[in-house]
């Protein structure tokens, strides 16, 4: 029994005429009588009575019937399913995202995504740039939003948005009232780094840049996460540097202050595996993060880049 037999018994039966299924069908009639003989044989059953005046279902027919035509739309459902997974349409997307990329690029991109794959379901994880490099070499996340670039063979990014970094201090420290500073005012003050084991763009960012304005950082606590970073600032325990976006969150009695250094910029790259990238993955990339440009600021650099080996 193939499907051919069964989209031949269904289009005999709905017509109640060899002669007329087999015009729709756009086959001779002696085949088509010999398929519907051969699919009698192989059920032992017997579907359709048919004599010189008329054809009729038997009421095995009438079963088969019904459920034929389930299984010719089940056919059909996967068939378009499977064509618009093959086309990018349809699927489901896993993406990661760095936190201060919830601030910036990531409800454009959602936003874009949704317009143009409506029938897309997309997943978003927050997460920390080195976790979302490791799942999207395991396959695990399809693209991650992350800090800087990953240097691991195969993947592939592109920079989306770059912003200043802020400082984030209690309301009453004696800089808070300025509106804007520079690194150097940062010089022998206790300050609050990004977790080098979870976040190392971020915190080598600091020491890069409090290197860079002449004095060696004083890094008094660390955090895992930004938010805890900013209750930690709340707390009095230091000043930390923070991507500019963060100023959008309220933390009681935390002011954030522009740091006023333009070499110093944090940018938020997309990154995704090349190899096995689905064509869902390839279109959004194209389509969305390349084409369109998602970055409220854009960023100097467009072009896509190819990551080497870490030893």
């Amino acid at each position: 029994m193939d499907i051919r037999q069964i989209r031949y018994f269904v289009t005999v039966a709905e017509e109640l005429s060899f002669t007329r299924a087999a015009e729709k069908l756009h086959i001779s009639q002696p085949p088509l009588s010999q398929h519907i003989k051969s699919l009698e044989e192989e059920l032992g059953i017997e579907l359709l009575f048919r004599n010189r005046r008329e054809v009729k279902l038997t009421d095995a027919g009438r079963v088969f019937l019904l459920e034929a035509r389930k299984v010719l739309e089940h056919l059909n459902v996967a068939v378009n399913s499977t064509l618009r997974t093959a086309r990018g349409d349809t699927g489901v997307l896993r993406l990661g995202m760095a936190t201060s990329a919830a601030f910036n690029v990531m409800p454009d991109v959602v936003e874009r995504i949704r317009a143009r794959f409506p029938q897309v379901e997309i997943l978003v994880s927050d997460m920390e740039s080195k976790e979302q490099i490791r799942m999207v070499a395991e396959e695990r996340l399809d693209i991650g939003f992350i800090h800087a670039a990953p240097l691991v063979r195969g993947l592939r990014s592109t920079p989306l948005f770059s912003e200043p970094y802020a400082a984030a201090m209690r309301e009453d420290d004696a800089l808070a009232g300025l509106a804007k500073l520079t690194m150097a005012d940062l010089a022998g003050r206790p300050l609050i780094a990004f977790s080098r084991a979870h976040t190392p763009s971020l915190a080598d960012s600091l020491v890069t840049a409090c290197l860079a304005a002449g004095f060696n950082p004083q890094i008094a606590h660390t955090a895992r996460h930004p938010f805890t970073m900013l209750q930690m600032v709340g707390m009095g325990l230091g000043i930390a540097l923070v991507p500019a976006s963060f100023a959008r969150t309220h933390f009681p009695g935390v002011r954030f202050v522009h740091v006023d250094d333009t070499s110093r910029q944090v940018t938020i790259n997309a990154v995704w595996l090349e190899r096995t990238a689905s064509t869902l993955v390839r279109r959004i990339v194209t389509e969305v993060l390349e084409h369109d440009g998602v970055s409220p600021q854009p960023s100097t650099a467009s072009r896509r880049s190819e990551f080497r080996q870490i030893r």
